[in-house]
This record gives structure tokens, sequence and C-alpha cells, in this order.
């Protein structure tokens, strides 16, 4: 009812004037040459709009013709665009083939078609210009090319993007840095950008950057928080070790109870801080952090860490303390494990055959490696049993493998966890877990950082 108003009130306002004409019946008399001519006046108003829509009609025809030749040539350029995308879309699809000849070919006929067009390149003829070099392996070209794209608004984070990626490659990790930092300027909040960013900082040990980079990747959710919270972990415990590094004990003891208020119960955390905790003469307070963490859980290398901290004690004490160990997770091998290896050490034999029994040494098996091999030392050491040790020898050769430090981006293994990867140098990639020796491994670092190779469009 609305929508109709305004053409009732019009229909209104016509119907009102010709009531008003035709109640008001004047005449109008005209002389012109000798002429005179007597008309009703709603009579001369008709025929006054009626002339007036013929000079509208007859103008409006001579606009249509005139402006036709201009009409005809905004319609070819329009198609001639529109060709020109076909062209570049048919690029595409060759760079996805492989084909590099066919997305030149296709390059170069969207530039003749834009050109009559008299229309600027788009930015995508640029990107599949350099994604054509780069199939071609013409590294020279594609940089020109990503170069260029930086002059223009438009294509300066299509064309960043494209560098960072060739600097990353090439292992310039400073200019990728930089690079990532302009971007990140341009385009704030971007996800890739970030997470970028924040393993290139961390490549290289820029932590207080990187840790300010990570409060913006999770504001941005381009890091989860739970997430973030093991990263903050992690990045604190490197800072930590390069204050420590530094001299600066009074720091690194600092960013370790920190990291270890964030991630108590992740082993590599509690073994920093305890160690920190037993440099600074606080040994009792340094081994209740590996205590909490192994309720958490029962990881090995806490029982390497404990060890390592009793190292001064008797062995009689040691294995008082790690028999307190075992006990907080009677359950667990790991403790038992622990427990006897102190207890072959102190050659008490009785005390280490106990703790094996009860790690499942007496069990149908199959046996974890480092079990067998305690077994095998404790008959060759107790009994000089020589046959009852290769036996377990040969069942060490024999069980499952056991979990290492596996970097989840490049496969490399390692006994120690790191902040990043010795190999790769991925940020917190290291995961403690059985490691799959048949799975292909990353050999190019660049593929470490989530930067994508091809996106067609501009932002």
């Amino acid at each position: 009812m609305i929508r109709a108003l305004p053409a009732l009130v019009a229909i209104a306002l016509v119907v009102a004037i010709t009531v008003f004409f035709a109640d008001q019946p004047g005449r109008v008399t005209m002389v012109w040459l000798g002429w005179r001519v007597d008309l009703p006046f709603a009579l001369l108003l008709l025929a006054i709009l009626i002339l007036a829509g013929l000079l509208w009609a007859l103008f409006w025809v001579l606009g249509r013709l005139i402006g036709a030749p201009g009409r005809m040539a905004r319609s070819r350029r329009d198609q001639q665009k529109l060709q020109g995308y076909r062209v570049l879309t048919d690029g595409l699809v060759a760079l996805a083939a492989g084909d590099a000849k066919a997305a030149d070919k296709a390059r170069r006929q969207a530039e003749l078609l834009f050109s009559k067009s008299r229309l600027e390149l788009p930015p995508l003829a640029r990107l599949l210009a350099a994604q054509a070099a780069l199939l071609r392996g013409d590294e020279a070209g594609a940089r020109s090319e990503f170069s260029a794209m930086l002059e223009s608004p438009e294509t300066e984070f299509l064309g960043l993007r494209g560098l960072i990626v060739q600097a990353l490659k090439a292992g310039d990790d400073t200019t990728a840095l930089a690079l990532t930092e302009r971007a990140q300027r341009l385009k704030p909040g971007t996800v890739w950008v970030l997470q970028s960013q924040l393993a290139l900082e961390t490549r290289a040990g820029e932590w207080r950057a990187a840790a300010a980079t990570l409060k913006e990747a999770i504001k941005r959710g381009a890091v989860t928080a739970d997430q973030g919270r093991h990263y903050n972990a992690t990045l604190l415990v490197a800072h930590s070790r390069q204050a420590a590094g530094q001299g600066q004990v009074r720091d690194a003891l600092s960013y370790a109870a920190q990291a270890q208020a964030l991630e108590p119960g992740f082993a590599p955390v509690a073994i920093h801080y305890a160690q920190r905790l037993a440099e600074g003469d606080k040994l009792a307070k340094g081994l209740g952090v590996l205590e909490q963490a192994w309720q958490k859980d029962a990881h090995p290398a806490l029982a390497a860490a404990y060890s390592r901290l009793l190292d001064a004690e008797t062995p009689t004490a040691r294995l008082k303390r790690f028999e307190r160990l075992a006990e907080l997770r009677p359950n667990e091998a790991e403790g038992h494990l622990g427990a006897a290896r102190v207890a072959i050490e102190a050659r008490l034999w009785g005390e280490a055959r106990r703790h094996l029994d009860r790690a499942g040494a007496d069990g149908p098996g199959p046996w974890p490696k480092r079990l067998c091999l305690l077994m095998a030392e404790l008959e060759q050491s107790e009994r000089a049993d020589t046959a009852a040790a290769h036996l377990w020898l040969d069942r060490a050769q024999r069980a499952p493998e056991e979990p290492v430090w596996v970097c989840t981006a490049c496969g490399a293994e390692g006994t120690v966890w790191e902040p990043l990867c010795p190999t790769c140098h991925g940020f917190d990639t290291l995961g403690w877990r059985v490691p799959d020796r048949g799975a292909a491994r990353l050999l190019d670092p660049a593929h470490a950082l989530p930067v994508p190779a091809l996106d067609p469009t501009p932002g």
C-alpha cells in the first residue's frame, strides 16, 4: 500500500487539474500575420503538450544516433575485456596443469586484448606472468614481475607475497622478515602474514618481537587460544635460555617461571624451570617442579632431568628419591625404569630386578627396548649370565619403536626437545611420538611457513 501511494497521489493531481480546466472553459485568441485563431484554453494546453512530446522524441532519436559510435566502441572494449579475462583464466588453468608455455601464450594474448581496448592490465596478468616464470625456473623474471607489483596499491600485497615465497626458498630469512613486516603494515591481521612473521621472528631469535606478534595473532584469530598459550610458553623458555646465556640469571628464572605457569604439565618447560631453580640453589623446589609435572605426564625426559639434578647425591639416596617419584604414579613403567637404572648403578640388584619386574619384565611382552637393555645389563652385571643377557638384547632388537622428539614440519628426529627444530628451524614443531620413517620428509625449510604460493585475488 505504501509503495502505491506516490502513484495514487500523481493520479489524483492529474484528475484535479483536468477537472479544474474543465470547470474553467476560458478561450485564447491569437493574431499572427493577419490570421486570427480562437481556441479553448484546454485545447491549446493539449497542443503544447503534444508538441513538447514530439520535440522530446526527436531529440532522443538524435541523441541515440549521435551516441551510437561511442556505444559501439564501449561495447567492443567490454567484449575485449571479457575475452581478456577469459584468456587469463585459461592461463591459470595452464599453470595448474604445469604448462608454462601455454600460460605465457595466454598472458601475451591478454596483454594484446587489454591494449586494444585501452584498459589497464589487471593484476591477474602480472601474477600469471610471475607464476609462469617460476614454472619455467626463471627466478629472476618472477622477481621482476613481483617487484613491479609493488608500485601499484592494487597489486602491492600480491607482489609482497610472491617475493616472500622467493626469499624463503632462497633461505634469505632477513629479507623475508622485512617483506612480511611490510605486508603486515599493509593488511594488518592477515592470517598467513601473522603466522609467517611469527615463524620468521622465532627463527631470528627475536623473542620479544615474536611475543608481540603472537599476541596480535591470538587477537586476530590466526592462532587459537590453546595453541597461543603453548607457543607463549615455548617463547618464554627460549627467551630464558637466551637470558641465561647472557648472564641475566634473574631474567632467565623469571621467564622460566612464567612458562611454567602457562604449561605446568609440559615436560620441556618443567625441566627448564627446574634447571634454573637448581642453578639458583633451589634444588628442592626444582625437584618439586619435576614431581608436579610427573604427576601430569610420566615423561621419560622428566626422569632423566630428575636424575641429573641428583648427581651430587649418593646412589642410595638417589634410589630413595626415584622410588618416591615412581610411587607418585605406580602403574607407569617410566618411574620404575628410572629407579632400576639408579639401582643398577648402586649395585642393588634386588631393587633393580623388583622395579624392572614392576615395569613389565616378568610379563608376556612385548617389552620396551629400554627395559630389555636394562635387563641385559642386570643379568650380565649381577649373575654374569651371558646367555640371558643375549636373550634380552635380542628382544631389544625386536622391540617396538619408542617415542622420540619428531618435527611435524620436516620429520627430523631428536632425543632432546628444542624450541626450534634443528633441521628446518620450525618453531615449536617438535612433538613426542613414535616416528613414521616411511613418510616422506620436507627438505625445503620454506615449507615450514604457511605462505600460499598462488592466489589470483588481489587481496
